[in-house]
């Protein structure tokens, strides 16, 4: 049996079904990002930018 949840890009602020956990810049705590806008935040803050792993919306 699995279970859906539900969690927002930190960014645009759009559900998504995947989202990276990262952090970046100035930001210390981990933050979720959809796939678009974590190519954006990797090319910008490429000396600062840390993986945190993946988060799904469907958990088994």
């Amino acid at each position: 049996m699995s279970r859906e949840r539900i969690k927002e890009c930190f960014k645009c602020s759009e559900h998504k079904d995947v989202l990276y956990r990262c952090r970046y810049d100035e930001i210390k705590d981990w933050v979720f990002l959809c796939g678009d806008c974590l190519k954006q935040i990797k090319s910008l803050f490429e000396g600062t930018y840390q993986y945190g792993g993946t988060w799904k919306s469907k958990k088994k």
